[in-house]
C-alpha cells in the first residue's frame, strides 16, 4: 500500500541514510514470505526535497500483528518536528493495521545523543533485536592499493594466493542458483545454522540482484567452492549472504570472493562496505571506545582477544572480517512504542524470560556438564561420547532407516515426509546419533517460529526418534542430543512422541526415563495417542473372515449396489478435498486450507509413482454410475512395512449404499499388494475406557475391521526452562483471551 504516489526508491536510494532494507523490492521478498508493506512518505516542512519516510512491514500471527521498520525510518533525527510527524504517521498505519506495537530499527550510531532523540520521540529499548546491531564497515574512498594495505597482512596473502592457485570470480547466474543453495545448506550443517529456503533465494535474486546487487560464484577449474550475495543501495553495500563448501577451503576462496565483492561496491560507487553481522560484544566494547572521544575503532584492534573466544556462533565471523581492515559500529538496536499496552505487556514479558534463560544456559556452561552427567550409565564406559551426525541426501537417510528394527520406522520420520513440512514453514534437520562408531538413533527435527513478533521457537521430532527402545543407554544418549540440538537453536520447547506401546517392556522404562530428563507429558498431542492395527499376513480370504459378519456383509452390499473403487490421481484431489470438506463441517473437526493437502497428497503419490522409494501413497475413490463425482475417497500414506489410512472423506450421497466399507477392504488389499504387514488405522480412542470419548464412533467402524488397539506413549515436551514452557502456553491463552475481546 501506498500513503503518497512518488519514487520511492527515489526517495531511499537518495536519503543519507539509505539502506537496502527499505527498498521497493525488499518489501516484495519480505511480502511472498508472510509480510504486507505499506510506505509512509513525508514532505519536508518546508515542502521542498528534504523528506522522510518508512517502509513499514506487518505481519500477522494468532490474531496479532506487529509493525516493524527495519534500518528505519528514514529521517533527519536532528530535526525533532520532523521526526515527530513521521513517527505520528507510521503510528496510525500501524493502528489501522490493528498493531499492537510499532517496531523500529533505524541505522543510527548507538550514542547517548541518539538514544535520546528516539526516547523523546516515544520509542524504548526492545528486548527483541532483529537485524545485528555490530558490523564492520571498509572505508572504500582510498585507492585499491591503499584499501589493501589496511589489511593485515594474511589476508592480502590469501587473495593473492587464490589468485596464484586459479581460483577465479564471476558473476553467479540464475540457472545457477541451485549451487548457492547447494552451499549454503552445506554450509548451515557444517556451522549449526539455519538457512532461508531455495524459494528465498530465488526469490531475492529475481529482486534485488537486477537493481541493487549481484552473487558471486568463486570456482577452481569449474569446480563451485563458495559464493557470497552483496547489494548496494546509495553509499553502502552489504554482504548479507555467503557459503562455501567443505574442501579444497585452504585455496581461500572466501578471501577472494571478499576482495571482489568490495571492488564491486567501490566501482558502483559506494564509500561503505558493510559486512553485516559481528558479536554485539565487540560493539559495545567500540561504543565505550566512542563515548571516550575516539573517532574510529579499527576490528584489528579492538581491545578484545579473539583467539580466547569459542569457535562457534559469530566468533568464527568475527575473526575472518576483522582482518579486512574494517572499523566496528554499532547501532542503537530495535527500539519498541507499545500501541495496545496489554497486549505489549504480554510480548515483553515472554522476550524478557527469554533472556534470562538464555543467560542462565550461557552461564552454566550451555547445560553441558547436566548432559554429562544424565549421560553417565554404569553399563558400559564409552571411550567417545555419542555425536550427532547431519545427514544430507535422502539415499543416506533411507540408509539409515533400513539399519534400524523395521517396526521402529514410521512415515513421518521419511525424507517424504520431511520434504512436505519444509514446504509448509518448517525448518527440517536430519540427524544420526552415533558413539564409538555404532548406529544409536536417528530423527527428523523439524523447528518453526510460531509468532513472527516472538522470537520463540519450537522444535517437533514426529513419532521419533528412531532406535532401538530395548536399548536405554542409546535411548538415553539420543535424547541427550535432541535437547543439546534444541539449544543449539534457542527452542523454548522440544517435541517428541515416540512410537512405543505404552504397555511393552521398552514403554514401561521409557516414560520413567523421560520424567527423569525433564520431559513433560504435552498438553498437545499433534498425533493420534492411540491409534489400531489390523494384521496383513494373511490370505485375503482369511482377513475377510476376521471382519465382524455386518462389515462383510456392507462390503458385498456396496458392490451389489454399483459402488467401484478406482486409484485417484492429480487431477482428483481438488474433487477429494470437497469431500473431506464436507466431511469436517458435518462431523465438527477442523481441516487446513488445499494448498497444504494438495502438497502432501501430491508428493505421496509422485513417489508412488517413482516405484523406488520405500515410501508412498494413493487416493483411493469410491464411484457410483448415477453420480458425476465420487461419493466417499481416503488417502493412504505407505512406508516400509505400514500403511497408514491417513484422510478420508464421504458424502452423504449414497451413504445407505456403504461406500466406506467397500473402500477399506480394497485400502487392505492395495496395502498388501505394496507388501505391506500391518495397516495402522490412524487414530483410536484416547480414552478407550471412557464411552464420551470422540473417538469411539469411528473406533467401532474400525474395530469392524479386525482392528486392534494400540496404546501408545504419547507425545512430551522438553525444555530448557520449566517457567518459560509454562508461560508459553499460558500466554497462547491469554492471546487467545485477548483477541476475543
Amino acid at each position: 500500500m501506498t500513503e503518497q504516489a512518488g519514487n520511492w526508491n527515489e526517495f531511499v536510494s537518495g536519503h543519507a541514510h539509505a539502506h537496502l532494507l527499505q527498498t521497493d523490492e525488499w518489501a516484495e521478498l519480505k511480502g511472498r514470505f508472510g509480510w504486507r508493506a505499506r510506505r509512509i512518505l513525508l514532505p519536508g516542512s518546508d515542502g521542498d526535497a528534504s523528506r522522510a519516510g518508512a517502509m513499514v512491514l506487518f505481519r500477522k500471527s494468532m490474531g496479532q500483528v506487529l509493525a516493524y521498520v527495519p534500518r528505519g525510518p528514514l529521517v533527519d533525527w536532528s530535526d525533532a518536528g520532523l521526526t515527530e510527524a513521521t513517527v505520528a504517521r507510521i503510528c496510525a498505519a500501524a493502528r489501522q493495521e490493528g498493531a499492537f506495537a510499532l517496531k523500529i530499527e533505524p541505522g543510527l550510531l548507538d550514542t547517548a545523543q541518539n538514544r535520546g532523540r528516539l526516547a523523546a520521540a516515544g520509542f524504548h529499548p526492545s528486548p527483541q533485536t532483529i537485524q545485528p546491531r555490530s558490523t564492520v564497515v571498509v572505508d572504500l574512498q582510498p585507492d585499491e592499493d591503499a584499501i589493501l594495505a589496511r589489511m593485515k597482512s594474511k589476508w592480502r596473502y590469501n587473495i593473492r594466493l587464490a589468485a596464484r592457485k586459479e581460483v577465479t570470480v564471476r558473476e553467479l547466474g540464475a540457472h545457477e542458483l541451485p549451487l548457492f543453495q547447494q552451499l549454503v545448506s552445506e554450509t548451515g550443517t557444517r556451522e549449526g545454522f539455519s538457512v532461508h529456503s531455495a524459494a528465498y533465494y530465488r526469490a531475492a535474486y529475481d529482486l534485488l540482484a537486477s537493481r541493487w546487487g549481484v552473487f558471486l560464484l568463486a570456482t577452481h577449474r569449474g569446480e563451485p567452492l563458495a559464493s557470497i550475495a552483496v547489494f548496494a543501495v546509495g553509499p553502502t553495500a552489504w554482504y548479507l549472504w555467503g557459503a562455501s563448501n567443505n574442501h579444497r577451503r585452504n585455496l581461500m576462496p572466501n578471501h577472494a570472493l571478499q576482495w571482489e565483492a568490495i571492488r564491486w561496491a567501490k566501482a558502483r560507487g559506494c564509500t561503505r562496505y558493510d559486512f553485516w553481522g559481528i558479536p554485539d560484544e565487540v560493539g559495545a566494547v567500540a561504543t565505550g571506545l566512542w563515548d571516550e572521544g575516539r573517532r574510529e575503532v579499527l576490528a584489528e584492534q579492538a581491545p578484545v582477544d579473539v583467539n580466547a573466544f569459542p569457535a562457534g556462533d559469530l566468533w568464527g565471523v568475527f575473526r575472518f572480517k576483522q582482518g579486512f581492515g574494517g572499523a566496528v559500529e554499532r547501532t542503537v538496536g530495535a527500539w519498541d512504542l507499545p500501541l495496545n499496552r496489554s497486549v505489549y505487556g504480554l510480548y515483553r514479558g515472554l522476550l524478557l524470560a527469554k533472556d534470562r534463560v538464555a543467560t542462565v544456559q550461557k552461564r552454566s556452561g550451555d547445560g553441558r556438564q547436566n548432559d554429562e552427567r544424565r549421560d553417565a550409565r554404569p553399563r558400559r564406559a564409552r571411550s567417545n561420547p555419542a555425536e550427532l551426525e547431519p545427514v544430507t541426501q535422502e539415499a543416506a537417510w533411507e540408509e539409515l532407516m533400513a539399519q534400524l528394527p523395521s517396526d521402529r520406522d514410521h512415515v513421518l520420520q521419511s525424507w517424504t515426509w520431511g520434504a512436505v513440512k519444509a514446504a509448509s514453514g518448517w525448518e527440517v534437520e536430519r540427524w544420526a546419533v552415533r558413539a564409538d562408531g555404532r548406529l544409536l538413533g536417528i530423527f527428523q527435527f523439524l523447528w518453526r517460529q510460531p509468532l513472527a513478533s516472538l522470537p520463540l521457537r519450537v522444535a517437533y521430532v514426529p513419532k521419533g526418534p528412531l532406535l532401538d527402545w530395548s536399548d536405554d543407554e542409546a535411548a538415553a544418549l539420543v535424547l541427550a542430543r535432541i535437547e543439546k540440538l534444541g539449544r543449539r537453536r534457542g527452542c523454548l520447547q522440544v517435541k517428541i512422541d515416540p512410537d512405543v506401546a505404552e504397555e511393552s517392556a521398552e514403554g514401561k522404562r521409557l516414560t520413567p526415563l523421560l520424567a527423569r530428563r525433564g520431559w513433560r507429558f504435552s498438553p498437545e498431542q499433534v498425533q493420534f495417542k492411540n491409534t489400531g492395527f489390523t494384521d496383513l499376513s494373511e490370505t485375503d480370504e482369511q482377513l475377510l473372515a476376521s471382519f465382524k459378519s455386518k462389515w462383510r456383509y456392507n462390503i458385498r452390499l456396496a458392490q451389489r449396489r454399483g459402488l467401484k473403487v478406482r486409484s485417484g490421481n492429480t487431477a482428483d484431489l481438488q474433487n477429494f478435498y470437497r469431500l473431506y470438506r464436507e466431511t469436517s463441517v458435518r462431523d465438527n473437526f477442523l481441516i487446513r486450507p488445499f494448498a497444504y493437502y494438495e502438497a502432501l497428497w501430491r508428493t505421496f503419490l509422485e513417489s508412488q509413482e517413482n516405484g523406488t522409494a520405500r515410501t508412498g501413497g494413493t487416493l483411493l475413490l469410491a464411484e457410483h454410475p448415477q453420480e458425476e463425482l465420487p461419493v466417499a475417497g481416503l488417502f493412504l500414506l505407505r512406508h516400509g512395512c505400514r500403511t497408514i489410512y491417513f484422510n478420508g472423506a464421504s458424502s452423504e450421497r449414497r451413504r445407505r449404499d456403504m461406500p466406506n466399507y467397500l473402500l477399506q477392504w480394497r485400502a487392505l488389499q492395495w496395502a498388501k499388494v505394496q507388501g505391506c504387514t500391518v495397516y495402522d488405522w490412524w487414530g483410536a480412542p484416547t480414552a478407550p475406557d471412557d464411552p464420551s470419548d470422540p473417538l469411539q464412533g469411528v473406533w467401532r467402524f474400525k474395530q469392524g475391521f479386525a482392528a486392534r488397539l494400540a496404546v501408545h506413549t504419547g507425545a512430551w515436551d522438553w525444555s530448557p526452562s520449566p517457567l518459560l514452557w509454562h508461560g508459553y502456553h499460558r500466554g497462547k491463552s491469554l492471546l487467545a483471551a485477548a483477541i476475543k475481546e
